[in-house]
């Protein structure tokens, strides 16, 4: 487990990573755009082919993996569904996230069966 001063400093490394994730105009044919995307999303381990590529119900597991705490990995999803206008393939992903934090925080939230429930 982490301590708590760890533990801080993780929550704002991940604060950062989703702000700054959120704030990136999503234009997929941009090759600067995609070259900001990976360059945050390697902080997390991913990058922007290999998030194409994950299944959702893997890709909920690498962010858990990498200390997401629940609500960061909901906004995640939210970035998803948000880039999902431009990049179909997202809008699953997001879906299987939403999913995985239903399965796993084992805690029941109306937000996110909404959320599920949308897409």
């Amino acid at each position: 487990m982490l301590s708590k001063g760890t533990k801080s400093e993780e929550d704002r490394r991940i604060e950062s990573i989703v702000q700054k994730l959120s704030s990136i105009g999503f234009i997929p044919e941009d090759k600067k755009v995609i070259e900001d995307l990976d360059s945050e999303l390697q902080k997390i381990g991913l990058s922007y082919e290999h998030l194409l590529i994950t299944e959702g119900k893997e890709l909920g597991a690498h962010l858990h993996k990498f200390n997401f705490p629940w609500e960061k990995m909901e906004e995640f999803g939210d970035i998803l569904v948000k880039w999902s206008a431009q990049e179909a393939s997202l809008k699953s992903k997001a879906k299987a996230i939403y999913q995985y934090i239903q399965e796993e925080s084992k805690a029941f939230s109306f937000n996110i069966m909404t959320k599920i429930s949308r897409l």
